[in-house]
This record gives structure tokens, sequence and C-alpha cells, in this order.
């Protein structure tokens, strides 16, 4: 039997894994039963953040102790000092090495940022500047699929994203995120060599719609198979094809838009 694709996922800052996958649970029907999705929590607890109710499992008969936890925090002053990053570094590091190998990774705010780093040190920049703090042996990543997503901004970092990364990648931006902004969201994208846009009406999270679902099964399908099986909805299959089209269209880039999130 054919070994399952298998999935990093990487939450944002106050979250945790768990909650990722509340969170991500359109993504989940997505790929279903056809990859492995490994969530892993932050080291670091940052406690006495607040959850809103949109966050929530709808299934109030599972009882979830969210823990509030990070990669990293910043401090600024002079400059800006990502604490807990190295450390992170480190424990992606032995993840990769013991659970790997991963095909892709899937990321939200600073988890997305993370998603970024980690592909980067494997693509081979980690030969410009600090990695993962220990020996990894893990192959490069081969897509992503992130939402909120930015660059780390401290000029040290800046290795990280001196040339393109090759790499087939699907950024979701909200038009009313306040904490990530497009122009944030549209500078992670751009170090990609052909990424995928998806613009949707609303704020800092991951879209629930299906127009969402269709163009991450779309996007995902090269790397999932199965994903657009015979079973697939007829949606989902006019969303592969309307991306194979884009493709043709705009080797750069291309936008999709959801107005329905």
């Amino acid at each position: 039997m054919a070994t399952k694709p298998k999935i990093l996922c990487l939450h944002g800052f106050g979250e945790s894994g768990e909650l990722l996958r509340i969170r991500s649970r359109n993504f989940h029907r997505v790929v279903e039963d056809h990859a492995d999705l490994v969530y892993l929590d932050g080291h670091l607890d940052i406690a006495n953040l607040h959850l809103t109710a949109a966050d929530l499992d709808r299934d109030n008969s599972t009882h979830v102790d969210f823990k509030n936890l990070a990669w990293w925090w910043s401090r600024k002053s002079k400059t800006v000092e990502y604490r807990g990053l190295e450390e992170s570094l480190k424990q992606v590091g032995r993840v990769l090495n013991e659970q790997g190998p991963f095909d892709g990774i899937l990321g939200f705010s600073q988890g997305a940022c993370l998603a970024i780093i980690i592909t980067a040190l494997l693509g081979g920049r980690a030969e410009h500047g600090p990695g993962f703090g220990i020996e990894v042996t893990h192959p490069p990543i081969k897509f992503l699929v992130l939402a909120g997503a930015f660059l780390l901004s401290e000029p040290g970092y800046k290795y990280l994203y001196a040339e393109k990364i090759n790499v087939p990648s699907f950024h979701m931006s909200g038009e009313y995120d306040t904490v990530i902004t497009r122009d944030e969201a549209r500078a992670a994208s751009s170090i990609f060599e052909s990424p995928v846009l998806f613009d949707f009406v609303g704020g800092h999270f991951i879209p629930q719609t299906p127009q969402c679902a269709n163009a991450m099964a779309a996007f995902v399908a090269p790397f999932v198979p199965g994903v657009l099986g015979d079973s697939a909805d007829d949606s989902v299959a006019d969303a592969a094809a309307d991306t194979d089209a884009a493709d043709s269209a705009s080797p750069e880039q291309q936008i999709l838009q959801d107005v329905s999130a």
C-alpha cells in the first residue's frame, strides 16, 4: 500500500495544534483520509490570551483544553529580537528527522511565517545564515498552504528571502485582516516563484467556505492523490480546471477571490 503524504501543521501565536485542527477543519475535509496531518505544539507557553466564539468546536460534547502557545515572541528595542525562535527551529528539526519526511506544510499566521522559514532552510538557505541549530536530514518541502502569512522584518533574517522560493504555495488573505495586513501577506507571497493567492472577505482566519475548499483541493491535488477522485464534487473538479487555466494564463501568480467568506 502506498504511503500517504504527510503534512506538518503549524498554529498561530497564542494558539495550539488542537486549535489549528479546529481552525483548519475546511482543509481537513479536503484531504480527508488521503493524507496524514501532524499538528505540532509550539514550545512557548504564553498564557492569558482569549479565544473568540467563532474558533470553538461546533461539537459541544467534546471538551478541549486550549493552550496559549507560540513559536517565538518579539521584543523590540533598537532591533527586533525573536525570543524562542532558535529553540523552535531545533524542535521542528527534531520532528523533521524523527517523524518525516513531510510532503507539505499547513501554516496559520506565525505558523505560516515559520513554514516559510522551514521551507527556505530545507531549500538551501541554511548555507547563508543560521539554520535549525541541529543536523537535519530531510528533503525539500513540496508545497505550502498558508493563511495570514508574513515575513520576519529584522534585517538579520534577509538571507532567508534573498532568492525566490521555487515551491508551490497557496496563500489565503482576508480583506479586513488587521493582524496581518494585505500588504504584509503580499510581501510574503512575493518571495515565491508561482504563488496562488486566495483573497476573501473577512479577517484573520482560515475561510470555511466551499469556494476556499475547492481552491485548496485544486491546489493540493498534484501532491495528495485521491483528493480529486471519482467521488469529488463537480465544483472541486471545476476549480481544478480553473486553476489549470489560470496557470497557463499567469505564470507568476494567480489571484482567486471568494466574496462569500
